[in-house]
């Protein structure tokens, strides 16, 4: 609610002080006549019983103080925003493999990405955002949509404990061109995570980029870990039991690939070895993929004095009833 004619409210000044005069000096003013009957003694009125003058004083101010406040014109505001938006359809290739539990990010490698792209997609408001997960296999675990909290939930919640592991690249940036590929958007990209090498799946990572050149998607891809030896932990049935057990990995990810397949689209190659330099890739790709966003803005103003002003009226109304019936004055 908002007031238009705040000013108003400065008539609270007199109306107060000629309250607190009344209040203060109107008594000495005012006599009551009481006619003395056999019960008299025993029904006298009451010093605090409901005077005319008190009557008159309360319904008055009470009357007066909303006709102030209708005066003030109170008014119910609503907003209704227009945003016309060059959408922007993108598809999060995920990797999924074993090795993506590495320890040279902390907690893992997965955790770290998983978080980095979360803050990634709260960034893009007003794009359609689709997930593709991937290790051995790929498939799109969200369609495109507004609602990123589902993306996020998507990748949060994402696991290879059904999925062949390996890493299939090709397939996985197929799976995401063939959903990108019926969109209608201006600008159209994949941006493919891993920190392996194609060696899996039943596309070649060329073909795939060839298609997604074919349907003018850009692809970023993004090579995750650092270089040399590194140690991921694995989960091994020993003696009937289950023990987790570490392996050694050593420059899994193919950088001269994914190079190749990004700049084959019009995208490019970023390389992260640590936290901070994924964080930073994230934010290059905000701002290279920014989208304009024209807002028009339509206030609507509803007048709500006429309560007021009715609930004013009706109470000075009610105090010419009472001091003409229950509490008349004489004379």
């Amino acid at each position: 609610m908002e007031i238009a004619n705040p000013e108003a409210f400065l008539l609270f000044i007199p109306l107060i002080y000629v309250f607190w005069v009344n209040i203060k000096n109107g008594v000495r003013f005012r006599s009551r006549i009481f006619t003395p009957t056999e019960s008299w003694m025993k029904d006298r009125p009451k010093l605090q019983a409901p005077t005319p003058f008190k009557i008159h004083i309360s319904l008055r101010f009470l009357g007066l103080s909303f006709l102030i406040f209708a005066l003030s014109r109170p008014q119910a505001v609503s907003t209704r925003e227009k945003r016309t938006v060059d959408a922007l359809d993108m598809v999060i290739c995920f990797d999924l493999s074993k090795s993506m539990d590495a320890l040279d990010f902390r907690p893992n490698r997965r955790e770290v990405a998983i978080k980095v792209i979360s803050q990634f997609i709260d960034r893009r408001k007003d794009d359609r955002i689709g997930l593709v997960l991937f290790s051995g296999e790929a498939y799109t675990a969200v369609p495109m949509t507004l609602d990123h909290d589902v993306v996020k939930q998507g990748i949060r919640s994402s696991s290879n404990n059904y999925l062949q592991d390996g890493t299939a690249i090709g397939q996985a940036l197929a799976v995401a061109v063939n959903h990108l590929k019926g969109s209608v958007a201006k600008s159209k990209i994949v941006i493919l995570v891993t920190d392996g090498d194609n060696n899996m799946g039943s596309v070649a990572p060329m073909t795939a980029a060839d298609l997604a050149k074919g349907h003018a998607v850009r692809v970023y891809t993004i090579g995750l870990g650092k270089k040399g030896k590194v140690q991921y932990p694995v989960t091994r049935i020993i003696g009937g039991s289950e023990q987790v057990i570490y392996q050694t990995l050593t420059d899994a990810s193919n950088d001269e690939l994914l190079t190749q397949m990004a700049e084959h689209t019009g995208g490019t190659f970023y390389s992260a070895t640590q936290e901070s330099m994924l964080s930073s890739v994230f934010e290059t790709i905000d701002k290279l993929e920014k989208t304009k966003v024209e807002t028009q803005t339509y206030v609507r103003r509803s007048e709500l004095a006429w309560p007021w002003l009715l609930l004013g009226l009706g109470i000075l109304f009610l105090e010419i009833i009472a001091l003409n019936t229950r509490w008349r004055k004489i004379p």
